[in-house]
């Protein structure tokens, strides 16, 4: 019980994910009359430090560069280990401290960005500045609803959950096919649209991860998301399915695909995914032959209280029997305003060749 009093006691006042989303402070009654004016840009004679993180950002007059935008992402949680070999631990994970720059041309269709974590260090990448990159693209938008990305812009879209940014999702950790086939940053060029009934992301990508070795092979993927129910009026029920298909070469050749379908219903909301990989190109290269498969549900208890649970089963080599590993995930998630999240997971995980383990992971998850 100190245990877990003790965790969940610096789980509330040092574990925060950040997110950089727009913050209505004003929906929130919070009385910062002031921050909320200069964040809105009601404040004309604010200090320019202040309005370089508004919500337009620093604007400018008769100038190439319409706005200038700073922000940042943080991200850390705790956690506790139980596993009948190596006995139990408590960490605490830095996971992302990572600032950006956003600007945007006079003609409201040219954006440029540069974001940059500090924390990141992948055992099988060089330890270097390139590694550490997020984002460099510039991008311009065709449409209202599609724009071309040339550059490092964010996840390839390698499954659903792989392609997500982890600050989006209802859990704190992806899926296990989420975070081995895909969660890597490549550079390219993509094609992404957002339509009424169908939403599409086509790149072609240097098939490097976090621009190491360039030029040792070429990376393309597709997603697409088909929304059948969007327009039927006052419909309270959102359908969505669709999938990727993944395909390249780095030092060898890789294809994989994966199946989505989506379902919310009021308070209720359901998923699952499917992937099968011959060979991926993920945080790891590997020729293995792999699938995965992922179930999620949540219900709202209240507007701001939600219970969710997760089966997940991933076998990294299909040609080895008895090699999956099935990890089961409940948690809750307390949304106490708008831009703040309290979120806590109890994952329990087996499987033939690991020992199996208990974790109690805690978040907090809010917006600056």
């Amino acid at each position: 019980m100190k245990k877990f009093l003790l965790i969940l006691f610096f789980c509330l006042i040092q574990t925060p994910i950040c997110a950089v989303e727009e913050i209505d402070l004003e929906k929130e009654h919070i009385n910062l009359d002031y921050f909320s004016n200069v964040y809105y840009g009601n404040k004309e004679d604010a200090p320019k430090a202040l309005k370089l993180f508004s919500k337009k950002g620093l604007e400018f007059d008769n100038s190439i560069v319409n706005s200038v935008k700073i922000n940042m992402l943080y991200s850390g949680h705790i956690n506790y280990v139980h596993n009948k070999h190596i006995g139990e631990f408590i960490n605490h994970e830095f996971v992302t401290v990572e600032p950006g720059i956003t600007l945007k041309g006079n003609d409201n269709k040219t954006e440029a960005s540069f974001r940059y974590n500090f924390t990141r260090n992948y055992d099988n990448y060089s330890d270097k500045f390139f590694e550490k990159i997020s984002s460099l693209y510039i991008s311009q938008k065709l449409t209202e609803n599609q724009k071309i990305i040339l550059g490092q812009y964010s996840r390839v879209p390698v499954s659903v959950d792989g392609g997500m940014p982890q600050y989006k999702q209802n859990f704190i950790s992806k899926s296990q096919l989420g975070r081995t086939l895909g969660n890597v940053m490549s550079v390219g060029i993509r094609d992404i649209a957002s339509y009424k009934y169908l939403d599409y992301d086509i790149g072609l990508y240097d098939s490097t991860r976090y621009m190491q070795n360039f030029g040792r092979g070429i990376d393309f993927t597709v997603s697409a998301m088909v929304k059948p129910l969007a327009g039927i009026k006052e419909n309270k029920n959102n359908l969505k399915f669709g999938g990727s298909y993944n395909t390249g070469k780095y030092g060898i050749s890789y294809s994989q695909y994966s199946l989505y379908t989506g379902f919310d219903r009021d308070k209720f909301h359901a998923e699952i995914e499917y992937a099968n990989a011959n060979g991926y190109n993920g945080i790891k290269t590997s020729r293995n032959k792999a699938e995965g498969l992922y179930t999620s549900i949540s219900y709202d208890i209240t507007p701001k209280l939600s219970v969710l649970a997760r089966y997940d089963i991933f076998n990294p080599n299909t040609q080895k029997s008895n090699n999956s590993t099935k990890e089961y995930t409940i948690g809750f998630n307390y949304q106490l305003f708008k831009n703040m999240k309290l979120m806590i997971n109890y994952i329990f995980s087996e499987g033939h060749n690991k020992p199996t383990s208990n974790s109690i992971l805690f978040a907090t998850r809010f917006i600056i």
